[in-house]
């Protein structure tokens, strides 16, 4: 186990407090305008999510009735 001088703790701990609240007041510093990107991304993701709730909506049903892919239809 290793012993640690408390008052270094306290200021390396102060320290790492002090460069957080720089970081967030520079992040409060940027301008807030709204980004197109993100706008699109998120028009993007929702109608993904549309899509993946109801697909129904998007594609057209199977016809009723058995297919036969490999052998050629039989008239008569």
């Amino acid at each position: 186990m290793m012993i640690a001088d408390p008052a270094e703790l306290i200021a390396t701990r102060r320290q790492e407090l002090l460069a957080e609240a720089d970081m967030q007041r520079l992040a409060a510093e940027l301008p807030h305008q709204p980004s197109v990107v993100r706008h699109e991304l998120a028009v993007a993701c929702m109608r993904l999510a549309d899509w993946l709730d109801g697909p129904g909506r998007y594609f057209r049903a199977a016809e009723a009735g058995a297919e036969d892919w490999v052998s050629p239809p039989i008239n008569g």
